[in-house]
């Protein structure tokens, strides 16, 4: 994981907001929908030993904050194609930009 990134361990999104638990930290962040930049799949790269292998990643943009919050595989116990869906049908909903 890379420092400058904010991992996300629990999220919740209905109601027009998205409500973030961060690791590291015990409360948890609430942003407008209308704050959302965008919603974006990628790939990003896990330490496995002495190698690097490609791990799956939904980064967040929203407006004011300097750096994305990053749900990844395995660092969040949901299930990941769970998480896509509802990230999904939240940014339809809400007008906000999902980029697969």
């Amino acid at each position: 994981m890379r420092l400058s990134e904010q991992y996300v361990k629990q999220f919740n999104a209905d109601l027009g907001e998205l409500s973030l638990n961060l690791v590291g930290e015990n409360h948890w962040r609430r942003f407008a929908a209308n704050k959302i930049v965008s919603i974006q799949n990628t790939l990003g790269k896990k330490k496995v030993l002495f190698i690097e292998k490609p791990v799956e990643r939904i980064e967040i943009q929203i407006s004011g904050e300097p750096k994305a919050f990053v749900i990844q595989k395995g660092v969040i116990k949901d299930d990941f194609s769970w998480i896509k869906d509802v990230l999904k049908s939240f940014s339809q909903k809400n007008k906000v930009e999902y980029k697969d």
